[in-house]
């Protein structure tokens, strides 16, 4: 991952087996609520583009980086929680066709097992491809009384769930590391995330 502006990250360059990460430097406390806001633009390649990126949180430090390809980047961190943003369809791990989001945890991007806590949904429902150059705004709202996590795409709620973050994933701790990873593999998009100020 490289910057390209004013809090502006390419996860990933339009080049094929790519994996990039980015974390922010201050620690993000699952104690507190929050509001994060940003936006993704997922490259211009529709049927021939992939893979995707994730928001995710996790206690691996500011170094993590997982597995390219279909893993996004955040496969293989234990402990970890992430919203997945993807953009291919692998049908073996129980993706649907359309540019979906789903909440998934410990690293494991595969839809059929338990680490998937919710979804996939369709991204966009008034369009089933988000890799459209467009950048797309992004709200992430954590409630840490009722535990629920809610993710706007375009401003519009398309996934909400209860999650234990702190007991249930973090095993009772509160301080976790943000960022994003993203990944490509035999195909390819320019991923880019802007953080809003």
């Amino acid at each position: 991952a490289v910057s390209v502006g004013p809090n502006c990250i390419a996860v990933t360059p339009n080049q094929v087996w790519q994996n990039g990460s980015v974390w922010y430097t201050d620690l993000l406390d699952l104690s507190q609520p929050f509001t994060l806001e940003f936006q993704m633009n997922y490259g211009t390649v529709d049927a021939n583009g992939a893979d995707g990126m994730m928001f995710v949180l996790q206690t691996l430090g500011p170094s993590a980086l997982g597995v390219d390809g279909n893993g996004l980047g955040f496969e293989g961190f234990i402990p970890s929680f992430g919203i997945e943003f993807d953009t291919y369809y692998n049908s073996n791990i129980g993706d649907i066709p359309s540019d979906h989001i789903a909440f998934q945890q410990n690293g494991n991007v595969n839809h059929y097992q338990t680490n998937n806590l919710a979804g996939p949904v369709v991204a966009n429902p008034n369009d089933q491809n988000i890799e459209d150059g467009e950048e797309h705004p992004i709200k992430i709202i954590w409630n840490p009384v009722s535990r629920v996590v809610q993710l706007y795409f375009d401003c519009v709620l398309r996934l909400s769930a209860q999650v234990d973050l702190v007991n249930t994933i973090f095993n009772g701790t509160t301080q976790v590391w943000w960022g994003f990873t993203g990944a490509t593999g035999g195909l390819s998009n320019a991923q880019l995330v802007c953080l809003a100020e």
